[in-house]
């Protein structure tokens, strides 16, 4: 598991306009924490800094190394990063081979790797998919794809950026599932906040680029002026039961 901390983040589109400001924000190894806020807060910038794969000012530190071009391949092999569209990460021939990717830079025999394959797409319910081309694939199944390269990784750092949107219910609980079985250090951002009340005992609310609060999401998301002030709705769960029992 990876401990996790931004110190001054800040990051402007190619245009000049602000996506990310002086963001401060510490995980400790085993975390799980919910990024939340309307269209255009920051979220996926914020995932995507982290990874490294914008130029931000300030520091990302992963179990206490720098984030740099230097460092960021061996850091790389900590982390995994759910796109919140599946087809930016499925571009192999096969399943088998999209999830296979990647893993012989981790170390991993190609015997082990197929190993780690099979076991992560049993675990996701596509275990008869290794030959088929993902890309012919149903989008809940491509999205099933995606969480099984992660699992086959072991990841100690997993940033997912809207992993339940377009799901039918049957996906989105079999991807709770799954993420409540993940062992590491977890970074959700998401619009579903009832995920969020399910999933993770720490959020952070974004706006404009900064973090507006974080805390207890039960707390947080059961602020209605909050929640309005930042385009956004108390949970169904929490305005039918306000102290949380359902």
């Amino acid at each position: 598991m990876s401990e996790l901390t931004l110190h001054n983040v800040s990051f402007h589109y190619g245009d000049g306009s602000l996506a990310l400001q002086s963001i401060e924000m510490n995980l400790k190894s085993g975390e799980r924490i919910a990024l939340v806020g309307p269209n255009g807060a920051g979220k996926t910038s914020l995932l995507m800094a982290i990874a490294g794969l914008i130029k931000y000012s300030g520091d990302v530190l992963i179990d206490g190394v720098r984030l740099s071009d230097k460092s960021k391949h061996e850091i790389r092999k900590k982390m995994s990063f759910v796109f919140q569209n599946p087809d930016e990460m499925l571009f192999m021939p096969t399943v088998m081979e999209d999830v296979c990717f990647g893993l012989d830079s981790l170390g991993l025999s190609a015997e082990a790797a197929n190993a780690a394959a099979r076991a992560a797409l049993s675990a996701v319910s596509l275990s008869d998919f290794e030959g088929r081309s993902a890309h012919h694939l149903s989008y809940g199944e491509r999205r099933r794809v995606t969480l099984a390269t992660v699992l086959a990784r072991q990841s100690t750092l997993t940033l997912f950026d809207e992993p339940t949107r377009e799901l039918d219910p049957f996906g989105r609980r079999q991807f709770i599932d799954l993420f409540q079985g993940m062992a590491g250090t977890m970074i959700l951002a998401t619009h579903d906040l009832e995920l969020v009340l399910e999933t993770c005992p720490r959020m952070i609310l974004l706006d404009a680029g900064r973090i507006i609060t974080q805390g207890d999401p039960r707390t947080i998301l059961a602020d209605a002026a909050l929640m309005k002030a930042h385009r956004l709705e108390v949970p169904h769960s929490l305005s039918t039961h306000p102290h949380g029992h359902y």
